[in-house]
């Protein structure tokens, strides 16, 4: 949206990657213009925009792309990765040589070194941070989780594991053993950061026992945090003890020690983190959402 005072005749030109565009606007004093950018042969939007000399020179103008209220956070409905993560059928998967899915488990008998994989029910992106929980019983070798053709760790031990995995190019959510004999179970990947004491339901982000530990993502590469740029962060929170915070960039919003959907205007620092700290918290977080705030 631009706005300029008084009556002036402006020029105003889109720069893309590849073209110039030029068009002339007819600007009146305190009368919103809307003009539309226009895209390359790729699709992309122009990279900015050039304003030409005024007639007059006590005008302000300001841009607004409409785009900049599209949601910033990476997944902030906390929907599931993983379709079937329960082995409840074989819905989902693909099984190698040597897996079989029944009575709620993926099995590996015989050593095996062949995959158990399926492909993303939420797109991945690459180079972003996905937090995978799965559980273990192990009889023999090793078990590997991979995220879009990334390895996480070799486990060969029984357990419940939680790591974090940097995205491959790849669409495939995968278990590739090595001489392994045992079970996969209980598997969700989310792309926020789990703290101890953190889990998600497909849905919610839940906080058990009165914890103090952080819930987390990187800002995705393409919706970058700006610092000292005003955002408008909401979410819905449940609480039953202790008290939540959300921060942007590194600036600390409002401590909140009840039950409601909160949103705040904050002016993010200078990382690259959204994250909610917590005090003794005990509740969920859903629905987190973050725009610029024009």
């Amino acid at each position: 949206m631009v706005k300029l005072a008084p009556l002036v005749i402006s020029q105003i030109s889109a720069v893309t990657q590849s073209d110039t565009y030029t068009q002339a606007v007819s600007l009146a004093a305190n009368i919103p213009e809307t003009i539309t950018v226009p895209t390359d042969q790729y699709g992309k939007l122009a990279g900015y925009v050039v304003f030409g000399a005024p007639v007059a020179s006590d005008y302000f103008a300001r841009i607004f792309n409409e785009q900049e209220g599209t949601d910033r956070v990476i997944n902030g409905t906390f929907a599931e990765y993983v379709t079937n993560g329960a082995f409840s059928s074989d819905t989902g998967w693909t099984k190698g040589t040597g897996w079989t899915i029944a009575a709620g488990v993926a099995d590996a008998a015989g050593a095996i070194s062949t995959a158990l994989s399926q492909t993303s029910a939420i797109t991945l992106i690459a180079g972003y941070t996905y937090t995978i929980t799965y559980t273990v019983t192990r009889a023999a070798g090793t078990v590997t989780p991979s995220i879009g053709g990334t390895a996480g760790t070799a486990r060969s031990s029984s357990a419940t594991f939680t790591e974090t995995i940097v995205a491959g190019s790849t669409q495939i959510l995968a278990f590739t053993g090595a001489g392994f004999t045992g079970t996969i179970d209980n598997v969700s990947v989310t792309a926020w950061v789990l703290g101890t004491g953190w889990t998600t339901d497909g849905s919610t982000a839940i906080a058990t026992g009165a914890i103090s530990t952080a819930l987390s993502q990187t800002a995705y590469w393409e919706y970058l945090i700006v610092a000292g740029q005003p955002y408008l962060v909401t979410y819905t929170a449940t609480q039953s003890a202790g008290s939540i915070t959300v921060s942007l960039g590194g600036t600390a919003g409002t401590a909140r020690s009840s039950s409601a959907t909160f949103s705040e205007i904050i002016v993010a620092g200078s990382t690259q983190a959204i994250s909610f700290g917590t005090s003794g918290f005990t509740g969920t977080v859903g629905g987190v959402h973050r725009r610029p705030f024009q």
